[in-house]
């Protein structure tokens, strides 16, 4: 589409100033002539008005009744004289150009040129002197005037026409009152047009302000182009108004926010049209009032230049908004937040790490039963199977490798020991002593193991840092391999059908009562120093959320433990245990009663045999 060469704001003032001259013209021609017509009506009244006047003034009638009954020829005096008085009073106090009487012969009878006395006047006098009056504009020996002529009736019978009365007003008097009208019109519509150009320079400046200078041309292709981007984005989008209101989502966002599906038309709702962008409503708009706070706070603390970024919890869900201002020469028009759903990207993180913490400890487990099968293959091949078998008695009481976690082994569960062990390792690592308390007792199966590890490996590591912030003060730069021991975290485990209960404590410094719901929100974490944006302080917010998912919780049990003096978290899961048990061998699990009598039997005299040996020798 071709797109026009002058801006829109310069085509809308040429616009509106073609409409203000054509609109005035017609206005101006309309009065003008409304105003010309009015004068002239009024010019012609004033002369009808003061040739009736005279025509029925008695002297005048008595005059013209006189001069009429005497034979054609120059009136006596005595008949001209008292006329002559009266029209010259009244030319001079009324300001008409000419007053003349004649008989009914058209003969002048009065003049304001005495020379013209006596004589026929220069314009017809057939219509007054057949009883009609007339108003006309003629030029005679005056020149052009407004003329009217009235008959003059007879002084003795009323009905005998016996002359004429013929007043005339200068047409120059009438221009002169034209002129004056022009003037005045025409200075209104000067006034009017300079106000519609005033007018119109400020429309088209605010115009250029409020469009940033785009055309309807620009606009219109901005539209479609913004509703193909909105529908293919994966992420969701709010834009803002400079005075931080929402006013325009697509689907993904209304989706993240859980607000309302607003149309800019109502209509659309019953096409049937996959509509993604909407534009919100008015003071009234669901979706204006459902764009939870923690968003627009977002987009009135975010920089002019850059972008900032922050994790938020609507719900159930975990995003990651990024809100922008946007600029335009200049001017701020508002700005833009999107939105992107990490709920599930930061679950399948935890429940990695957890995976990578467990795999590193069978690693582990892997090297030192190769180590240990090496032992028992050279005591074999030695023939010393007497020692063999002490040797894979002893690894059967206390498991393949020697794990860093105090009360392992009432724990059975594979998945269970096998996070335990990863996150003593780490712990022990880190100064922390990780113990299970002996009253811990789980005899059926995990079945969900992602997210059982997620949440209770989560609540370790925060009280294993906890622990190494509180004696330390360092942080994360704490968590290097060290022989000082800084603290105890205690895991307390325990069964009921298919639920699990779990008790994590730390010596740590606690946490403040005034924190205790707070802790659990989006971006809060107690370890100084390390960046929200790379996943701390997520944890407790995201086991919360993975805990309600299995209508479970997560919870402060106490924020300052009356033994360790930290703090305590429990969980509660239910429907995660298999209520089944294994009969099978559980790696590093006591199994001394899953060995049958006769071998332990057979142990036992086996280990008395070599001992008796032992003393004769």
């Amino acid at each position: 589409m071709r797109r026009p060469t002058r801006s829109f704001s310069r085509r809308v003032l040429l616009s509106q100033l073609a409409v203000i001259v054509v609109t005035l013209a017609l206005v101006t021609g309309v009065f003008a002539w409304m105003g010309a017509r009015s004068v002239t009506e009024v010019t012609e009244t004033k002369a009808l008005a003061t040739a009736r006047t005279l025509a029925i003034d008695p002297e005048v009638r008595k005059g013209s009744t006189q001069a009429s009954a005497q034979p054609a020829g120059e009136a006596e005096e005595a008949i001209t004289t008292p006329l002559l008085e009266i029209t010259d009073d009244l030319r001079d106090s009324s300001g008409i150009v000419f007053a003349v009487i004649t008989d009914d012969r058209g003969i002048r009878l009065t003049h304001p040129d005495r020379d013209n006395i006596g004589k026929r006047v220069s314009t017809s006098p057939d219509e007054a002197l057949a009883g009609r009056e007339s108003v006309t504009h003629e030029r005679g020996t005056l020149g052009e005037t407004v003329r009217a002529k009235v008959p003059i009736y007879s002084s003795s019978d009323d009905e005998s026409v016996v002359g004429e009365v013929s007043v005339g007003i200068h047409a120059s008097v009438l221009d002169a009152d034209l002129r004056r009208e022009f003037l005045v019109l025409g200075s209104v519509t000067v006034l009017a047009l300079v106000i519609g150009v005033i007018a119109s320079l400020a429309l088209g400046r605010r115009l250029r302000r409020e469009t940033l200078g785009v055309g309807p041309e620009e606009l219109a292709e901005m539209a479609r182009d913004q509703g193909a981007v909105l529908r293919g984005l994966d992420d969701g989008v709010l834009a803002f108004s400079s005075s931080g209101e929402p006013t325009l989502s697509n689907a993904t966002a209304e989706e993240l926010l859980g607000i309302a599906h607003v149309d800019a038309d109502e209509d659309d709702v019953d096409t049937g049209e996959d509509s993604t962008a909407s534009v919100t409503g008015g003071p009234a708009s669901a979706s204006q009032a459902d764009v939870p706070e923690v968003i627009r706070s977002m987009m009135l603390e975010a920089p002019d230049h850059g972008a900032l970024r922050r994790r938020v919890t609507v719900g159930d869900r975990i995003l990651l908004a990024t809100a922008v201002r946007v600029s335009r020469d200049g001017v701020s028009v508002g700005g833009v937040v999107t939105l992107r759903d990490e709920t599930q990207v930061l679950t399948m993180a935890r429940q990695l790490e957890s995976v990578t913490s467990m795999a590193r400890a069978l690693r582990t487990q892997r090297h030192e039963f190769a180590n240990r099968l090496h032992t028992v293959l050279g005591l074999v091949d030695t023939g010393a199977t007497d020692e063999a078998r002490n040797y894979l008695a002893t690894i059967l009481r206390t498991g393949p490798i020697a794990t860093p976690v105090e009360g392992i082994e009432v724990i059975t569960d594979p998945y269970l020991r096998a996070l335990l062990e990863a996150k003593g390792t780490t712990a022990a690592e880190a100064g922390v002593t990780l113990a299970v308390t002996p009253d811990s007792l789980v005899l059926g199966r995990v079945k969900e193991p992602e997210d059982v590890t997620l949440i209770l490996g989560n609540l370790i590591d925060n009280a294993v840092r906890a622990v190494v912030t509180n004696a330390s003060g360092s942080g994360a730069d704490g968590a290097s391999r060290t022989d000082e021991v800084f603290g105890r975290v205690e895991v307390t485990l325990l069964g009921s059908g298919p639920e699990l209960h779990a008790v994590v404590t730390d010596s740590g410094g606690g946490v403040d009562d005034d924190d205790a719901e707070s802790i659990f929100d989006e971006g809060i974490s107690s370890a100084d120093g390390l960046d929200p944006e790379h996943g701390h302080g997520i944890g407790l917010a995201l086991c919360r959320r993975t805990a309600r998912r299995h209508h479970g919780r997560v919870w402060l049990l106490s924020g300052h433990d009356p033994d360790l003096g930290g703090a305590g978290f429990a969980m509660g899961l239910p429907d995660v245990l298999s209520e089944d048990a294994d009969d099978d061998v559980s790696i590093g699990g006591n199994h001394e009663d899953d060995i049958p009598a006769h071998e332990t039997s057979t142990d036992e005299s086996s280990a008395d045999e070599s001992s008796a040996d032992d003393k004769e020798r």
